[in-house]
């Protein structure tokens, strides 16, 4: 393993991911003055998680700190030069801080000035924030999101001209920046609230844990736990990846930091690129749907349906175990089919000595699931003293111990890492402020309700449809959003549980990452594995096919969220894991041998079975899947009898050459 210590682990990429690979890469009193800012944000940060503060008092700080940080550290154009900052930078940054300064001193005396028309001067700083929000989001995530939100800034300008049911009365340049500026709709809005309430405590309790040495803890303890099994390298991405999700916000920043080891073992391991690609590709998406942070969206769904953060955590966590299971099932059968095994003991860490040296990174986890689960305080307050305590926990390992340098660090990229959150939610304000002034989520619910004719399969079928499209253009957490006023309230409508829709949804938005044709996180994969683009994602979509299948199973089948009696849970429980390991037996086309084509077809009859609800498809699902698997005893007999066969001529051999002497 000396080697791999080596390499850098998935957690100590300097960008923090792709997310952040537009950075400029600062020197000097520019690199000091973002350091800085950085880590005065994080800290006021923390303060807010243990202090009360109001809405907007929290909240405009939040954005400012963000926006002065996003002009500064990405230039305009990929064009200009990333080692100093520029005028652009400067101008931009300090209209943001000038605008921000107005909003905190006047924002409580605008409350009493409800319905009175908004001086020239707040129209024209308005105006000026709506654009800094487009252009801080473009510089940090691209032009996809943007281009959402100028669409929708000019739908509730122009909505006359659009026809039939999409028609409504055009709204004033005047009320579309009123109702976006100094108020608690738009900008500085719920978006903008969850993030500076929940998402940034979370990405900061990640930097921390990752620049305290978790993140090389985790994939060491991957390591010695999974690789010295068959496929060991490819069950190490995954739950490599998996543990990555859980303090992580981005499947591609999980591609780009734990593929970087990964998928060169793998490939040395015997899997072709493109498979190796696609596995991590897979496992990474995952990440995004692995509690605690799921992308950052269980905060959001926390709000929409003002539920604890705990009951959206205990309905997740089963399908995450699903997928991830799949994948496992289909990375070990792909590994007996081509007959690999795994790394030697002497290239991995040894569980004892990595457990022994790491232990105490456990302890923070364990402090957030604590104060969630067993005092209930706020998810706040619990990121705030899981966070505080990793460098607390450090000094149990005296020589390892966190150093004040270290934890400077933590604090700064804490920030930097959660710069496209921050852009993305505050932006996604404006969004959801001109859906719900145009009056369009209602619309957009009927017309979908209508085009289905009241089937609720042929719903979830094109929200399916609509989820991938536009996660492929836009980040997971900024699709979820748009379609979670847009399209979630139809669901509702036909009698879908509220939660179960806004999971479907935020599913698929996740899976469009890996969707051809624009594929992101696939890309980044194939372009560490150096294989063809396109049969990597392809590749990643087969080895993910359970998940493409279970949003609709629980849609259907609450029990599969943890909801219902004991008994039905562990039922469908057992069932569906029975029909993951159909799934994958059928897509690899092998159970100890090869099968045909006919048998593969039975096989994948059989898991959609085992994984729909109602015991008479369960019943026919395992009685497919027990006759294919009759079809195997006779290999199994034959591997059997080989087995004692070869025992006995060793054994014979041995007595024969004793009898000689």
């Amino acid at each position: 393993m000396d080697d791999l210590s080596k390499e850098r682990g998935p957690f100590e990429s300097e960008e923090q991911g792709a997310v952040s690979v537009r950075q400029r890469r600062l020197t000097g009193r520019s690199r000091l003055l973002v350091r800085y800012i950085a880590i005065a944000m994080s800290l006021f940060q923390l303060y807010t998680g243990i202090f009360q503060f109001t809405a907007m008092n929290q909240r405009v700080p939040h954005v400012i700190f963000a926006y002065i940080l996003i002009f500064l550290l990405y230039p305009i154009s990929s064009r200009k030069r990333d080692d100093r900052i520029t005028w652009d930078g400067y101008l931009f940054a300090l209209i943001s801080l000038g605008i921000g300064l107005y909003v905190l001193l006047t924002w409580f005396r605008k409350i009493g000035a409800i319905g009175l028309a908004a001086p020239w001067y707040e129209l024209i700083m308005g105006g000026i924030l709506i654009i800094l929000s487009i252009d801080a989001a473009r510089r940090t995530v691209g032009w996809a999101f943007p281009c959402v939100a100028i669409f929708f800034l000019f739908y509730a300008r122009f909505g006359e001209i659009l026809p039939g049911p999409l028609a409504h009365k055009n709204y004033e340049l005047e009320r579309i920046i009123t109702s976006m500026f100094i108020t608690t709709e738009g900008i500085f809005g719920m978006l903008a609230g969850i993030s500076a309430t929940f998402v940034f405590l979370f990405i900061l309790f990640g930097s921390m844990l990752r620049e305290a040495g978790g993140g090389e803890f985790f994939l060491r303890l991957a390591y010695s736990l999974f690789g010295h099994v068959r496929g060991g390298p490819a069950k190490v991405a995954v739950v490599a990846s998996s543990l990555f999700g859980m303090i992580s916000g981005s499947g591609t920043a999980n591609v780009a930091g734990t593929g970087q080891i990964t998928i060169p073992l793998m490939k040395r391991t015997g899997y072709q690129p493109h498979f190796a690609g696609a596995v991590e590709t897979a496992a990474s998406a995952g990440g995004l749907l692995m509690p605690p942070i799921m992308g950052s969206a269980v905060f959001i769904i926390m709000e929409l349906l003002g539920v604890t953060y705990f009951t959206i955590l205990k309905a997740a966590i089963l399908t995450a175990i699903l997928y991830y299971l799949g994948l496992f099932l289909m990375i070990d059968i792909e590994a007996q089919k081509i007959g690999l095994v795994g790394l030697k003991k002497e290239e991995l860490p040894s569980l004892k000595e990595t457990l022994k040296d790491g232990w105490h990174f456990l302890i923070p986890i364990a402090v957030l699931v604590y104060f969630i689960t067993v005092p209930r305080v706020s998810v706040t307050r619990a990121a705030f003293w899981a966070t505080v305590s990793i460098p607390l926990v450090s000094f149990l390992r005296w020589k390892k111990r966190m150093t004040l340098q270290q934890l400077l660090d933590g604090l700064e990229k804490g920030a930097r890492t959660a710069l496209p959150v921050v852009a993305i939610l505050a932006l996604g304000g404006v969004v959801v402020g001109m859906i719900t002034l145009t009056g369009l989520g209602l619309t957009m619910s009927s017309i979908l309700i209508e085009l289905s004719k009241g089937n609720l399969l042929l719903l979830l079928f094109l929200t399916m449809i609509a989820s991938i499209i536009l996660g492929m253009g836009v980040p997971p957490v900024a699709a979820y959003i748009v379609l979670a006023i847009l399209v979630v309230p139809a669901l509702i409508k036909m009698g879908v549980y509220p939660l179960a829709a806004h999971l479907f949804v935020f599913y698929f938005a996740v899976i469009a990452g890996i969707t051809p044709p624009m594929a992101p996180d696939a890309f980044v994969a194939a372009g560490i594995a150096d294989s063809d683009m396109m049969k990597t994602a392809l590749t990643a979509c087969r080895l993910a096919l359970v998940v493409f299948i279970l949003p609709y199973i629980f849609v259907y089948n609450n029990a599969l969220l943890l909801m219902g009696s004991f008994w039905e849970i562990l039922w469908v429980m057992v069932t569906a894991i029975l029909g993951v390991f159909a799934l994958a037996s059928g897509l690899q086309g092998y159970m100890k041998r090869p099968i045909s084509i006919p048998l593969r077809g039975l096989l994948f009859l059989s898991a959609i079975g085992l994984i729909m609800p109602g015991w008479k498809t369960d019943l026919i699902g395992m009685a497919i899947l027990f006759a294919v698997s009759f079809h195997q005893i006779p290999d199994l007999l034959k591997i059997i009898s080989g087995f004692f066969l070869k025992k006995r001529r060793e054994v014979t051999r041995s007595f024969q050459g004793k009898m000689d002497k």
